[in-house]
């Protein structure tokens, strides 16, 4: 499928996804694009990648830890995330799930499993823009970065992140 987009398209935009696995899509968008006698450097390769920031890290993650947990458990995800490497973990939040319920699941999701998912919980914007240059050299593109707020109210929340962003 990969392939194809590069033969047609102007573009594939992947979404939770390592920069290792988005290094691997590109190669196939771009060898497709060569297929067809086509610029492989004029399809765009657009990733998404989530962040949160606060002073607190722990705070940071524990609205990201909310984001994952959904994705572990829903199909698509799911097994995206598997075919990303994450197998065992996978199965071990699904399991917890069926057990026990989201609260199950979402301890299941370690700082430790977070860390190697294409999420940035931060302390600083600097931080987040240091953290997303492995994905541009996996050779994203173009980037959409979801913020996902952490503090109430979410409207003020956003709007901090925006303006530390613009300040930065």
């Amino acid at each position: 499928m990969t392939r194809l987009v590069g033969r047609i398209s102007d573009g594939v935009f992947i979404n939770m996804a390592t920069p290792a696995t988005i290094r691997e899509i590109a190669g196939r968008v771009r060898a497709g694009a060569e297929e067809a006698g086509r610029d492989p450097a004029k399809i765009q390769i657009i990733a998404k990648v989530r962040v949160s920031l606060h002073p607190d890290r722990a705070m940071a993650r524990s609205r990201l830890r909310q984001v994952l947990t959904f994705y572990n458990i829903a199909d698509h995800y799911r097994d995206m995330l598997k075919a990303s490497g994450f197998e065992p973990e996978v199965n071990a939040i699904q399991e917890a799930f069926k057990a026990g319920g989201f609260k199950a699941a979402s301890a299941l999701m370690t700082d430790a499993y977070m860390d190697k998912l294409p999420v940035i919980p931060a302390t600083s914007v600097k931080e987040i823009k240091e953290r997303l240059q492995p994905f541009v050299e996996a050779g994203v593109d173009r980037m959409i970065v979801p913020y996902v707020p952490v503090t109430e109210p979410v409207i003020e929340d956003a709007r901090r992140f925006v303006e530390a962003w613009g300040n930065s």
